[in-house]
């Protein structure tokens, strides 16, 4: 069996932001009425082809890196037309049925690209992705010290400052991972200034919290993928 194809953080969370951009009615999956009117929606002058300039009109696909914007060209004719797109529901479709959720959409378009030489995989960015979207309990798109300690606490189900290796499965960052790789006895436990120095080694800008990016880059490779 092949392994899993992996992609670039970056790579895979273009996915997602074109994935949330389709998915009109925010119900967590894509349906075909979602696709046409998302095309519409872009497609300025309603010629029926998204153009270089309607694509950059939103900053979030003039952004995108190039192998999220290949998988526009459906067929490959090097326009995005409208035909692409419904090209592109149903072939998903076929494979995972017409509502298609994040995850299916993300495993669909890495089965069409190059896979990247170091990154992490569909499954596991999702289920990081949803990981750092549940602690950031203020939704501003960033985990703090405070919100990362927070998760720390609710794995800690005895409250003794420690994780156990039991209460390890619990804490959403790196949960399913083997406890001895961070601490020396995870019989005893692990105090929260193990995983501290985690969050410091993510935290690039030192300002005590974590985007997205910087989450997904230490923790997403960290993360169950179930």
């Amino acid at each position: 069996m092949s392994s899993p194809k992996v992609a670039k953080v970056s790579t895979l969370i273009d996915l997602a932001v074109a994935f949330d951009l389709a998915d009109l009615d925010d119900d967590g999956v894509i349906e075909y009425a979602d696709d046409r009117d998302h095309f519409a929606i872009i497609d300025v002058n309603g010629d029926g082809l998204l153009s270089q300039t309607e694509r950059g009109g939103d900053s979030v696909y003039e952004d995108m890196t190039l192998p999220a914007i290949k998988l526009f060209d459906f067929n490959g004719d090097g326009k995005v037309t409208m035909a692409d797109s419904d090209l592109a529901h149903f072939e998903i479709g076929r494979e995972y049925g017409n509502d298609v959720d994040l995850g299916e959409y993300v495993e669909y378009c890495l089965s069409k690209i190059e896979s990247e030489e170091s990154g992490i995989t569909g499954k596991a960015f999702v289920t990081a992705r949803r990981n750092f979207l549940v602690m950031d309990i203020d939704d501003n798109l960033k985990v703090s010290e405070q919100e990362f300690r927070s998760e720390f606490r609710v794995a800690d189900y005895d409250k003794n400052g420690n994780l156990t290796t039991k209460e390890f499965d619990g804490f959403r960052p790196i949960r399913n991972v083997n406890v001895t790789a961070y601490c020396n006895n995870g019989n005893v436990g692990c105090p929260v200034e193990n995983f501290l120095i985690m969050f410091s080694d993510a935290d690039d800008d030192n300002n005590k919290f974590l985007t997205m990016t910087e989450y997904l880059t230490k923790f997403g490779g960290l993360t169950a993928s179930t």
